[in-house]
């Protein structure tokens, strides 16, 4: 049974690997929702494990997975095993691995097609990655956006890419990754531009102690 309402970590974004391939594990490794961050070297491969869903965010650099190029800001999700190789530069991932791919979609979105839309806050935009049984995009913050205190039934998963994400006395910037659990409340505000990667329906069974 799962008893902590909120989990967090966090890495230097501007700090650089130096060994071919380095994950850092932003969850325990045996977590079924793992979520970590890859760096990659020149030419170096990291390969996505059979039967599990992958979703990737390049953070930095250039990779190609099953033929597509990734650069950076582009978004991937694939449902079985796939190698990813880094080009000539090096480049970071954001990586989340599920145990299950029962609600899995095979995507690719890139950063050049990005459409901002309006969010319901006159003061955020955003854009849809993924959807089904748990959806992901892109929330845009400016200067002076908040929200009132809430909660999320099926849970919510934040990865600050971009200037800093406030909750009350809290501060998250850029590198923060934070899992609210069912139950867990917030209030998040920006007081500068904000960018974060947000996912959210797919802890409900993490409550309920699912493997």
């Amino acid at each position: 049974m799962q008893t902590k309402l909120i989990e967090r970590g966090w890495i230097d974004l501007d700090a650089t690997r130096r060994e071919s391939c380095t994950v850092t594990h932003l969850t325990d490794t045996a977590e079924p929702r793992w979520v970590g961050i890859v760096d990659l070297g020149p030419s170096a491969s990291y390969t996505l494990e059979a039967g599990k869903r992958h979703d990737l965010y390049v953070l930095g650099g250039k990779v190609s997975v099953d033929g597509h190029a990734l650069d950076a800001d582009d978004f991937l999700i694939r449902c079985d095993t796939a190698v990813v190789h880094a080009g000539e530069g090096r480049a970071r991932l954001l990586a989340y691995r599920e145990a299950s791919v029962a609600r899995c979609d095979p995507i690719v979105r890139s950063a050049r097609q990005r459409v901002w839309r309006d969010g319901f806050n006159p003061r955020m935009r955003v854009v849809p990655l993924a959807g089904g049984g748990q959806h992901v995009s892109l929330v845009a913050w400016q200067p002076g956006a908040r929200t009132h205190d809430h909660s999320h039934p099926n849970g919510e998963e934040i990865f600050v890419l971009s200037g800093e994400l406030r909750n009350a006395n809290e501060r998250y910037p850029a590198g923060t990754w934070l899992r609210l659990y069912p139950g867990a409340r917030h209030a998040p505000f920006a007081e500068v531009p904000t960018v974060i990667l947000l996912r959210h329906g797919h802890l409900h069974a993490a409550r309920e102690g699912e493997a």
